[in-house]
């Protein structure tokens, strides 16, 4: 599970980048992104978390997303990405979602 809190725009998508990425090479192919606490997603965090979904198919995985904020929300429905990524509201939801599948 990687949390991530504040904002995710520009001036620190990298981090969260590097850390997907990390994730990746450590082979958890499977990662889960509680979004809970980002206030704020600018187009910088939808790459980053476009490439870590792109990352972990790569490995036949996944990158899901947990309990995003109505901004979050409102940004993923307006980019269309509401219908690229799989979006629970609980880690509880995604881990029986993926158990059944």
């Amino acid at each position: 599970m990687v949390k991530v809190d504040g904002e995710v725009d520009l001036s620190n998508a990298a981090g969260l980048r590097q850390h997907l990425i990390q994730q990746v090479q450590q082979a958890n192919y499977n990662i889960a992104v509680d979004l809970s606490g980002v206030e704020f997603m600018d187009s910088s965090g939808l790459a980053v978390l476009i490439s870590g979904l792109r990352r972990t198919k790569e490995h036949d995985g996944s990158l899901v997303l947990i309990s995003p904020t109505a901004s979050v929300k409102r940004v993923l429905a307006i980019t269309g990405l509401d219908k690229v990524f799989d979006i629970y509201d609980s880690v509880e939801k995604a881990a029986a979602r993926s158990s059944s599948a």
